[in-house]
């Protein structure tokens, strides 16, 4: 036994463990490597899982801010709903608004717009074509509401006088309300050369009082004053039109969100800084606007023959003053 063993390790062969021993060391070891087999195809597989998650995720990102940016693109004038109440116009129109400079130096310099001219016919022509003629537009019932106004006392656009359906009623932009009161104040300024009263403008007055005679405006005879404003007649329809008209420029110049900053610069031959007006404004595209308006309005000479307030509709309550006591002082 002994010369066995000696044997053995002459030959390099030395049993250091039992044969029992030795095959639960082999089992352990086939165990060890199944474990490690497993682990690693797990790990392959989470890997594998984790990379896919991934991708769908940014995938998923991408589709999704895709079609965000694709949803804003879809709104029309959004920058302008941000900032202003509802309006349908904004959903009929692209206004493209822009960062625009406005021209505010002091001396007429380039091509001067209708508001820098002094009067001239040509110049006239575009005020009451453009922004005079306060154009009727239809608008619906729904929209009526969303404005907050009530659409009951609001004029509808009979279906069967106009063709626009049973849903379709009048309203006007007040943009170019505000512009018309404009050009009362520059009318009144330069009284002498106009040589007319306050809110004789042809037939922008036949619009916005379509069912009083021609020449005449709340009662007042149109040709019988000057344009020139009588401080002393507070209670005279021209007078209180052309306050009315002062009053609604000055409450959306002040209700407007224009905080734009005025710098003053050194200026040559000039010892103090002087104001440079020409800011960077944010505006729409009032030519495109302009056009639209005179596209999509309804027929403005049909609607001042036809537009008459029929019998039994429900009427909105009149001002606190009493048309019929007022004609009667004039009178």
């Amino acid at each position: 036994m002994v010369v066995q063993d000696f044997a053995k390790r002459f030959r390099g062969y030395v049993p250091l463990v039992s044969a029992t021993t030795e095959r639960l060391v082999d089992r352990d070891e086939n165990t060890s490597a199944q474990t490690a087999y497993c682990n690693g195809r797990w790990s392959r597989a989470f890997l594998v899982m984790s990379i896919s998650n991934m991708v769908l995720f940014l995938m998923t990102a991408s589709m999704m801010t895709s079609l965000g940016i694709r949803s804003q693109k879809r709104v029309l004038n959004a920058e302008l709903r941000a900032t202003s109440s509802y309006s349908p116009i904004y959903d009929m129109i692209d206004l493209e608004p822009s960062i625009r400079k406005i021209n505010g130096t002091v001396m007429p310099a380039g091509k001067l717009s209708i508001a820098r001219q002094f009067p001239n016919p040509a110049a006239d022509a575009i005020w009451m074509q453009d922004i005079e003629l306060i154009r009727p537009i239809p608008v619906t019932r729904e929209q009526i509401i969303k404005m907050g106004k009530d659409p009951d006392t609001v004029a509808k656009l009979e279906d069967d006088v106009w063709g626009l359906g049973d849903d379709a009623y009048v309203a006007a932009l007040d943009l170019f309300h505000n512009l018309h009161c404009l050009n009362v104040l520059r009318q009144a300024a330069y009284a002498t050369y106009y040589n007319r009263t306050i809110g004789s403008f042809g037939p922008a007055v036949l619009y916005r009082s379509f069912s009083w005679p021609e020449k005449k405006w709340w009662g007042v005879d149109l040709l019988t004053r000057t344009i020139t404003a009588d401080a002393t007649k507070e209670d005279s329809m021209p007078e209180i039109h052309l306050n009315h008209c002062v009053d609604i420029l000055f409450q959306h110049i002040s209700c407007s969100n224009n905080l734009n900053l005025v710098t003053r610069h050194w200026t040559e031959g000039l010892e103090y800084p002087f104001p440079d007006f020409s800011i960077q404004a944010h505006c729409i595209n009032f030519e495109k606007l302009t056009e639209w308006h005179k596209e999509a309005s309804i027929d403005l000479k049909k609607y001042l023959r036809v537009m008459k307030k029929p019998p039994g509709v429900k009427e909105r309550p009149t001002e606190v003053w009493h048309p019929e006591e007022w004609f009667e002082r004039q009178n």
